[in-house]
């Protein structure tokens, strides 16, 4: 008798989630740069249904980068409607994740995305993304909500640190919602 309640509560767990599938929709996205490194930025998100939408970027890099190094912060919108910190604060050097000397799991996402939506071919970045978007199989499940990315780019030689740009992605972490049309 307990072993049937076990595989109905279980039917009924599996049924839940595939039911409401999780996917994190781009609602906006914000570009801020060093003018003295970067020209000619355009961010913009283009939506394609109620579920997708898609970041276009372009930049002109005035000097190439020399060691890239990228902080990776994610921040969760609360009641009162302001962003505070969740779980991710990251920080890793491109090129070490590049070179496979780094397996940190962040800076294999990132550069995933960035092999999977860039021109990127090695640890010096590319000049334009196309069609990006934030698949569920990348990023472990948030809670449903509002949350900022903020992906920040800093240049590192010998002496200093050198702000380049930051990208902020506001995203919503939401159920998939279905067309009621028959396919």
């Amino acid at each position: 008798m307990p072993y049937t309640w076990l595989v109905l509560l279980s039917i009924c767990f599996i049924g839940h989630m595939t039911d409401c599938q999780l996917v994190y929709k781009l609602n906006k996205v914000e570009c801020q740069v060093n003018q003295a490194r970067v020209k000619n930025v355009s961010c913009n998100v283009k939506p394609i249904n109620w579920n997708t939408a898609l970041v276009n970027m372009d930049c002109y890099l005035i000097s190439p980068l020399i060691n890239p190094t990228v902080r990776v912060q994610v921040f969760m919108k609360d009641y009162s409607n302001q962003y505070k910190p969740f779980l991710i604060d990251a920080a890793f050097k491109l090129c070490e994740v590049v070179e496979r000397k780094n397996f940190l799991p962040y800076g294999v996402i990132v550069w995933e995305l960035f092999q999977r939506f860039t021109n990127a071919k090695s640890c010096y970045l590319s000049l334009r993304a196309r069609n990006g978007y934030l698949n569920t199989s990348y990023v472990p499940p948030f809670p449903h909500g509002q949350y900022q990315i903020s992906v920040m780019f800093t240049d590192s030689n010998s002496t200093n640190r050198e702000f380049v740009a930051i990208v902020k992605f506001f995203v919503q972490s939401m159920d998939q919602i279905k067309s009621k049309k028959r396919p």
